[in-house]
């Protein structure tokens, strides 16, 4: 036992040391440099960033889009629905509804009680009616409310007809964003500042023209049918404008009040007529320009889809920049310019030049303790929030699809192409964090100087149309 000890002993001995000796010469070998050793034993800097600030920071402008927008829609909520139950704006409209024998806010009219026999639905369009009655009535009071409805229907309606480019483009046909007919009844019904963040939001989730795509994509992502194209702003004049043109008629002085009431019911459908009235003029015009211009295709090669569309989109563009800046001067002007300067031979303009910037465009502070005035005041707050919350939304979303078009480091090289907006590329490479700076500066100036011409929707117009600019050149250089 004694010499199988020794020898285990020794055994275990020569093998150590013949791990050792093997051992050696790694170690020698990988033995730090005197400069390693310094580097080794200083303490490791710290960022001083906790794992909340090192999230923040990773995030990118799409993660805040994503994340601001159901934020956005809360805020509409409080906005309209929490003050309007907490300041007896509803509570208003309720009372009225109850009395058998109510007239219409600001007249002396009996409220309507039918309108189409089914009673749900008359019930909410008596709601409609009653809400709206305010806006259109030009009375004592009422000034900044008439004026800031007069810039929201522009707004408004260049936010509808955003939409309606949306929906129709191929990129997204089938998806629930394209389904804006149902939406548009969604948003007259909850309100426009509640529905349309969460739209936005399922169009960046869900549509690829959301994310950046190449000129090669474009014609399976972006384009949209000539036709569709050609037919939108009359479909939008027809379904939107002219309701909007015809229940704003003075009554009973030019309509009756019958007659009044059942205008403005019909234009809270304007989704569904844009929707029905785009079909019909198209599936119509595109029929008889078939049958009258019939074209050989031998004797003429067919236009690209790419530059048809860019041809055709800049119209659309411009239809909604003139219903914004229409629209938004003329009320922004009235809003700034001295009560003096507007001719006393004139009531109605000498009343309008009285009102003020913060009686137009300023809410009351959103407190849930504060009480109307009067039940002008209630629907003017509603919607002050319901368009600037809804408006904001927009902004983000189109800031987002514009940069998307303008910062594709993997697909854009900033020193061959796209000279316009190479000051937006270069702030993406190399890490130039003063040229991304200052590039950012100005598309903040270009929001806010195009906001300041024709509301925050032209700056979505303005956005739109440039990222359009952008594919062209794209699909131009085949990149």
């Amino acid at each position: 036992m004694a010499s199988d000890d020794s020898d285990s002993d020794s055994s275990f001995n020569s093998g150590s040391d013949a791990s050792e000796t093997k051992l050696k010469p790694k170690i020698l070998d990988s033995t730090p440099t005197k400069p390693q050793l310094k580097a080794l034993l200083q303490p490791t800097p710290t960022t001083g960033l906790t794992p909340l600030h090192t999230f923040i920071y990773s995030l990118t402008y799409r993660h805040l889009v994503i994340f601001s927008l159901p934020i956005l829609s809360l805020l509409g909520l409080y906005g309209t629905w929490t003050l309007g139950l907490k300041n007896g704006l509803f509570g208003s409209i309720v009372s009225l509804l109850e009395d058998p024998e109510a007239r219409l806010p600001g007249t002396d009219e009996l409220l309507i009680r039918s309108y189409t026999g089914a009673g749900w639905l008359d019930r909410q369009l008596q709601v409609l009616v009653a809400f709206f009655a305010p806006v259109l009535d030009l009375g004592f009071g009422r000034e900044g409310l008439f004026l800031f409805s007069l810039f929201g229907l522009g707004q408004f309606g260049a936010a509808w007809m955003v939409m309606c480019l949306e929906g129709t483009r191929v990129g997204n046909k089938g998806l629930a964003v394209s389904f804006v007919g149902t939406v548009g009844c969604i948003f007259q019904n909850i309100s426009f500042t509640v529905t349309t963040p969460i739209w936005l939001l399922v169009h960046l989730l869900t549509s690829p023209v959301s994310k950046p795509f190449s000129g090669a994509n474009a014609n399976s992502v972006l384009l949209i049918q000539p036709w569709d194209l050609r037919i939108l702003p009359f479909s939008i004049t027809i379904s939107y404008l002219l309701p909007s043109l015809l229940m704003g008629l003075p009554s009973p002085g030019v309509i009756s009040p019958i007659s009044h009431q059942r205008w403005i019911a019909i234009w809270q459908a304007f989704p569904m007529l844009t929707v029905m009235t785009h079909y019909l003029l198209r599936t119509a015009v595109q029929s008889i320009a078939q049958r009258i211009w019939k074209e050989d295709p031998k004797i003429r090669a067919p236009t690209p889809l790419g530059a048809e569309y860019l041809n055709n989109a800049k119209y659309v563009y411009q239809f909604i920049l003139g219903l914004c800046i229409a629209t938004h001067v003329p009320v922004l002007l009235i809003a700034i310019l001295p009560s003096w300067l507007f001719p006393s031979f004139s009531p109605l303009l000498s009343r309008l030049g009285r009102e003020t910037i913060s009686s137009v465009y300023i809410p009351y502070f959103p407190s849930l303790t504060h009480k109307l005035s009067s039940f002008a005041e209630g629907v003017h707050t509603f919607l002050l929030w319901d368009m600037y919350i809804g408006a904001t939304a927009f902004v983000l979303w189109a800031v987002l699809l514009y940069r998307n078009a303008t910062t594709e480091k993997d697909i854009v090289d900033p020193n061959n192409s796209l000279p316009k907006y190479r000051e937006l590329l270069a702030g993406e490479k190399g890490g130039k964090k003063e040229k991304g700076d200052k590039a950012t500066g100005k598309l903040v100036l270009k929001v806010a100087g195009w906001s300041l011409v024709g509301g925050p929707m032209a700056a979505v117009a303005v956005l739109l149309w440039q990222r359009d600019a952008v594919v062209r050149q794209k699909i131009k250089q085949g990149i």
